[in-house]
């Protein structure tokens, strides 16, 4: 008589299910715990970007879509992380020129950027339909929402870094779970933006 394999277990194959799915969401917070900490982190290294301990969460500050419905930035699902650019519905040349650079920022990240999106968060007024055109041609991947201005200021105001004012941010970065917890300025280059995006990413496919 031929052998027979013993019934698979349901109740352990769900575990083991359950458990492939945690891993991705475990080296996030794992990740991010370590950034935060330095706990782990090697002699000498440390993140590019300024951090905001501890970080501020922008769901509840009144999120819109460009159809004024309430919108929560969370990306905990897919692991996706936030470039976040604040700014104005008007968007002069050096504005532009930030957009052009967090796009090559994103696509210098290779087969993490499909774990990056970049949203424009307006923070007063309503984009015009000659900026609707230069987005889609130039930056159709970039997702508008929009927010009360005053309810931004206030919670940056939260930091006990004291970030009064986004004039000196070029982005935020926000992680899956709508916590903003770092930006980056002028004088943050590409490649400083690379060096903590991989090290945060780092295990995430």
């Amino acid at each position: 008589m031929a052998e027979t394999s013993p019934p698979a277990n349901p109740v352990r194959s769900r575990y083991l299910l359950l458990l492939l799915m945690l891993i991705p969401i475990a080296v996030v917070v794992l990740a991010t715990l370590v950034f935060y900490t330095r706990i782990g982190m090697p002699d000498g290294t440390r993140n590019k970007g300024i951090l905001i301990t501890p970080p501020l969460q922008i769901n509840g500050i009144g999120l819109r879509d460009a159809q004024s419905a309430e919108y929560q930035l969370d990306g905990s699902k897919d692991q996706l992380w936030t470039f976040l650019v604040a700014h104005p519905a008007s968007c002069d040349e050096i504005c532009r020129k930030h957009f052009w650079e967090i796009r090559q920022t994103r696509t210098a990240l290779g087969k993490y950027q499909s774990h990056i999106r970049r949203v424009w968060l307006v923070t007063e007024g309503a984009i015009d339909v000659a900026t609707q055109q230069w987005l889609a041609q130039e930056h159709a991947d970039v997702s508008v929402l929009y927010v009360d201005g005053a309810r931004w200021q206030s919670l940056l105001r939260q930091s006990p870094e004291g970030i009064s004012s986004d004039a000196k941010a070029v982005f935020f970065l926000v992680d899956p779970r709508g916590f903003v917890m770092m930006y980056y300025t002028p004088e943050d280059t590409y490649k400083d933006v690379i060096t903590d995006m991989k090290f945060l990413l780092k295990g995430v496919e």
